[in-house]
């Protein structure tokens, strides 16, 4: 059976434009991800697995950053084809960036980037550098009962947290245009809903997680979200996501930024929906970033999950939710969130 969906298979890059693209390129240096081409006002950066480059950082042709898309792998020139035939889609074209290929453009809903990829030169993948420890390390981790590591010691590295690949971004849109992004998506993609969070007042879902439907083959967790808001006046990116190795990388890495002047938005702490340790940080223009290790993966015999919205819904352990996570803004960092007084209860009101 043809399906009518686009079929990916994995997401390949973001887009972001920055007004200061060689700051952008210094955080993402400390961020984990390396230089494998600049042209034209674009620097191209990839992480250490197989993907030519996971984001395209260009110079803003204003004073504003600006979200510019994100871009998924399909699996055939005939999917490519697909996209083509959308309503507002380009021709398939040449594309212009490290491992070539061939790329599509579509709109969504909110008039945001969606990009098709195929033929790509992939790279080999540098398998050593995933790990922020030496070579003399004993690498296995030892727990209460199963011990692994018998007669070694454990000894790691300081530095940046190497990047292995994007895993995931999303939007906040506004509540109005939520249904029918939602509704984009599914249809337009093979993307399924893995795990949702509903308003427990309305009971309709504001943000849901979804996953790259590959049938029983396993895949992450979440490659996209939405979340909706009713105070977004338009579509925004909230944050992209990079997956590095363990949580030790993370925490060197985590280290490695605070000494090196950037401001952390949310983090260390763990996710309920997706598993992830997450380690959310502003970029150098103010964008929402992640580091994120050990998620969840999922197939079509995943059962879809709901959760009543509520902050022990975002995370098991970490800090508190801080202001910052939820206006996305680098000048709220450190605040806490304002809670309104529940006076029925005489207690603080759950976001």
């Amino acid at each position: 059976m043809v399906s009518d969906k686009i079929r990916v298979v994995r997401l390949s890059h973001v887009h972001y434009k920055h007004p200061d693209l060689a700051k952008a390129v210094k955080f993402f240096g400390d961020f984990g991800l390396v230089t494998e081409d600049e042209r034209d006002g674009r620097t191209f950066l990839r992480g250490y697995g197989a993907q030519p480059f996971v984001h395209l950082a260009e110079q803003s042709p204003d004073e504003k950053r600006h979200f510019a898309g994100g871009y998924w792998v399909v699996d055939s020139e005939a999917e490519l084809e697909k996209a083509a035939s959308l309503p507002g889609a380009s021709s398939i074209q040449n594309l212009d960036a490290p491992g070539g290929g061939r790329v599509v453009t579509v709109p969504d809903p909110n008039g945001n980037t969606v990009g098709f990829v195929y033929g790509q030169t992939l790279r080999s993948p540098d398998v050593d550098v995933g790990a922020l420890e030496r070579k003399d390390s004993g690498h296995a981790s030892n727990t209460a009962v199963e011990k692994p590591r018998k007669g070694a010691v454990r000894r790691f590295l300081p530095g940046a947290s190497p990047v292995h690949k994007l895993g995931h971004y999303g939007y906040v849109v506004p509540q109005n245009k939520f249904e029918e992004s939602f509704s984009w998506y599914t249809t337009t993609i093979n993307l399924k809903p893995t795990d949702a969070v509903f308003d427990p007042v309305s009971n309709k879902d504001d943000t849901v997680f979804m996953h790259i439907d590959l049938g029983s083959q396993y895949a992450d967790h979440h490659s996209f979200f939405l979340a909706a808001s009713k105070q977004a006046p338009h579509a925004h990116v909230h944050h992209s996501s990079y997956e590095v190795n363990d949580f030790d990388t993370q925490r060197l890495g985590h280290d490695h930024l605070q000494r090196n002047g950037w401001t952390n938005c949310w983090g260390i702490g763990r996710h309920v929906l997706g598993s992830q340790i997450f380690d959310y940080w502003f970029d150098g223009s103010g964008n929402v970033v992640e580091h994120y290790s050990d998620g969840d993966l999922v197939n079509e015999d995943t059962p879809f999950g709901r959760e009543a919205a509520a902050p022990d819904s975002l995370y098991v352990w970490g800090p508190n939710i801080p202001l910052a996570f939820v206006t996305g803004r680098i000048e709220d960092a450190g605040k806490p969130i304002p809670l309104p007084l529940n006076l029925d209860v005489a207690k603080p009101a759950q976001l």
